[in-house]
């Protein structure tokens, strides 16, 4: 009885196994070559879209999923290709084929000896220094938009297959809203970002629920110094530009980053309209020219202190600094039954700080405090075709102090 009961549970046992070994195995090609497809990433979901598990293809074209479900959907993304999904049931799925984006030349090749994503503990991790999508990229933030799966909506970054996406740094929070972060993203080169991972569930230790955007600055232990300068120029009814530079200093313990940017932005735009309204029966032209001004400098700084007591124990300081001293727009309006004037001036500045300490027996502390400062006016003056006229005054603004830790 002993035997047999001990032989069961053998059994039961192997099969466990047996079962948790199975795995979803498929393969990416070129539509037009057949070649195999390299790097592309794929997403594991439930019929219902619910996350399960990652991967990415191999030099084979290969993919294997290990969070084997009946029935489920598959997400292939590439930057070089067109996102696809696939409904699909059992281990093994049939040879995918991928469209290629229109704008990928059959010249161009492009050759890496190391891979620019990989999964890392559940997550995607790219590195931007051999991603080819970023070397078409001017700054950080437009590195992040080319990612597979990375999409962007006026200045909000979305993940396909996420509810919501949160932006951290370096695998901390910050207290700096959407655009204030991407702002900081816009001013940062490339060449400083180390890597980005993508995460769709974020593990406890980022405080963070849901889907996550880590992007990591690079660190040297290297004796240098880097820096570049660039400007711009444009002209649609005015001139307008801005120049940007930043350097880095690194010594045997120390690394010193420091970025400024100003912008002189100025722009003009008209608006027309033209309606018919009835009243009491009786139709009424309406006739109205708006012409839109805006005129301001932005200011945008950032530095950043790292010191390693050794290679277990570093602390880091950094200040992010967003400054628009003086914003006028104008909105004139002239029409056939007013003359309307709108003038509104805007002051905003921002202050980030964050401290960060690492100490080589584990304890992890460090805070990070934003203050925001906003004053608006704004004053309106009307003449009506009938000789009346309206004034109106306001005045507002915005505090913002936030701290977590």
């Amino acid at each position: 009885m002993v035997r047999r009961l001990t032989v069961f549970l053998l059994f039961v046992f192997v099969f466990i196994r047996v079962i948790e070994a199975q795995s979803i195995i498929g393969t990416l090609v070129d539509d037009d070559t057949q070649q195999p497809i390299e790097g592309a990433t794929i997403l594991l979901q439930a019929v219902d879209s619910a996350y399960i598990g990652t991967s990415v293809s191999g030099t084979d074209g290969v993919f294997i999923l290990n969070n084997y479900v009946k029935e489920y959907c598959l997400v292939i993304r590439h930057f070089s290709y067109q996102t696809k999904r696939v409904l699909n049931k059992g281990m093994i799925v049939d040879t995918i084929r991928l469209i290629p984006k229109d704008y990928v030349l059959d010249e161009i090749v492009i050759k890496s000896g190391r891979p620019f994503v990989r999964v890392k503990d559940g997550h995607l991790e790219y590195n931007l220094s051999v991603f080819p999508g970023s070397r078409m990229a001017t700054n950080a933030y437009e590195a992040l938009v080319k990612l597979p799966g990375i999409q962007e909506n006026k200045g909000v970054l979305a993940l396909a297959g996420a509810e919501k996406l949160t932006i951290i740094l370096n695998g901390k929070p910050s207290t700096m809203n959407v655009g204030q972060i991407e702002t900081f993203l816009r001013n940062t080169p490339v060449n400083r970002v180390e890597k980005v991972e993508v995460m769709y569930s974020a593990p406890p230790e980022y405080h963070v629920k849901g889907a996550v955007l880590n992007v990591v600055m690079k660190r040297s232990d290297n004796y240098f110094f880097q820096g570049e300068i660039c400007g711009d120029y444009k002209n649609q009814y005015f001139n307008s530009g801005g120049m940007n530079g930043n350097f880095r200093l690194s010594i045997s313990k120390a690394i010193l980053d420091v970025m400024y940017s100003a912008e002189n932005n100025k722009s003009m735009e008209y608006m027309d309209l033209y309606s018919k309204h009835t009243l009491l029966g009786q139709i009424y032209n309406i006739e109205q020219n708006e012409q839109l001004r805006s005129k301001y400098w932005n200011h945008n700084l950032r530095t950043a202190f790292e010191y390693d007591f050794n290679e277990e124990s570093h602390v880091s300081i950094s200040y992010t600094g967003n400054y628009v001293p003086f914003r006028h727009n104008n909105s004139l309006t002239t029409g056939n039954y007013q003359i309307g004037n709108v003038d509104k001036y805007i002051n905003t500045r921002m202050h980030n700080v964050t401290v960060r300490y690492k100490s080589e027996f584990g304890l992890d502390i460090g805070g990070d405090y934003t203050y925001y400062h906003s004053d608006n006016n704004q004053n309106l003056r009307v003449n009506f075709q009938n000789g009346e006229q309206d004034y109106f005054d306001m005045k507002s603004g915005q505090r913002v102090d936030r701290y977590s830790k």
